[in-house]
């Protein structure tokens, strides 16, 4: 039986994003092993007939010491599951994994969710990831990328082989969990989803609901998502105070939160592919969302939502008042036709067979 192993940093991000992949995969008569430091979500991934194996990381920063250990229970890992393919999502799999299984000669497919901070400035630690990136990659038969713009950043900077790189939609959206439901509510409900943090356009959000919710006091400014930089915690609580923002705290299914929604809110500064916006489309949802990849390939502008231009609080401003502007009827029509877009271009359906046909293109070629 060919054996696949799966590669992440977090139990969550395996199971919301690729469970689809796993079944599909265990259907085909594959053997599917799977390694992620250990979550709630991991007996779920068990349940599927996956088969877990526990490796633990810390995700952020980079500690030689520590990575050192990852790499050499990565490598223990593969010696006795001696996958024929593997697959690794997120950066610190994608660059140690990939470094020990070009070593093993194990063929290799590396996902590319978002550049992420780390990558987007121009000091030393930057050129130090790009330095690993480049040395990880480098054994990887396929890299998939969630959009033009990261896909061109790996191959204008000399990180890959062009002839390597492919592009997906994303994650893409499982359209039958997320489809329209609605309850009635009071107002206008704008909801923002993401992690709390400056890149993710929270202090332009909140600086948009301060200037409109005097003048629009129907309109109710939501927040749903954890504090990744708890600096922001204080304005946050101070917005709550007056009544220009709600906080929702953190939700273990965001559909409830959306289903009393009536726009989804993400100016972020740069994105992979926003899953939060594809969610929010086949929800029926209209957007507004910063004019950059892995946010406005989710927006038709005007018809499915409308893009702002990022780091820029005045053009969010004007793109939610543009939104306000709508006639009821309108609004739905643009949440349909933001529907009708997920399932002709993001369904996570889509998604899945393209990294099907290349694991078994790269197994067939195995057997030759």
């Amino acid at each position: 039986m060919k054996r696949i192993l799966l590669i992440g940093n977090n139990d969550g991000g395996l199971y919301l994003f690729r469970i689809e992949l796993i079944e599909e995969l265990i259907s085909l008569g594959y053997e599917v092993h799977f390694t992620v430091p250990y979550g709630e979500k991991v007996p779920l991934l068990i349940d599927c007939g996956a088969i877990y194996h526990q490796i633990d990381m810390n995700r952020r920063g980079m500690n030689i010491k520590e990575d050192f250990i990852l790499m050499c229970n990565y490598r223990k890992l593969f010696k006795m599951v001696k996958p024929q393919v593997i697959l690794t999502y997120t950066i610190k799999p994608n660059i140690y994994a990939g470094l020990v299984a070009k070593v093993l000669r194990i063929p290799c497919i590396a996902t590319i969710t978002g550049l992420g901070t780390s990558m987007q400035g121009q000091g030393k630690k930057t050129n130090f990831i790009k330095i690993l990136y480049k040395y990880g990659l480098k054994g990887a038969s396929y890299i998939f990328f969630q959009n033009e713009e990261n896909k061109n950043f790996f191959i204008n900077n000399k990180l890959i082989e062009a002839g390597k790189a492919l592009r997906v939609n994303g994650s893409g959206v499982n359209t039958e969990k997320f489809r329209p439901k609605r309850c009635k509510h009071d107002g206008i409900n704008i909801l923002y989803i993401s992690r709390i943090m400056k890149d993710k356009g929270i202090r332009e959000y909140l600086e948009a609901a301060r200037v409109l919710k005097p003048t629009y006091n129907f309109v109710n400014f939501q927040i749903l998502g954890f504090y990744d930089e708890e600096i922001l915690k204080n304005q946050i609580n101070d917005l709550v105070s007056e009544g220009s923002v709600s906080y929702l705290g953190v939700s273990l299914d965001t559909r409830i939160e959306m289903e009393e929604a009536d726009c989804i809110v993400l100016p972020s500064y740069h994105e992979g592919m926003s899953n939060v916006l594809l969610e929010g489309a086949a929800f029926g949802l209209p957007l507004i969302t910063s004019n950059i990849h892995g946010c406005k390939e989710a927006v038709d502008e005007g018809v499915t939502g409308f893009l702002c231009e990022p780091r820029d609080a005045q053009s969010l401003i004007e793109s939610i008042k543009s939104f306000l502007l709508l006639a009821p009827e309108s609004r739905k029509k643009m949440g349909d036709a933001g529907r009708e877009k997920m399932i002709k271009e993001f369904d996570r359906k889509l998604v899945v067979t393209s990294y099907i046909n290349v694991i078994q293109n790269m197994l067939s070629q195995q057997g030759k």
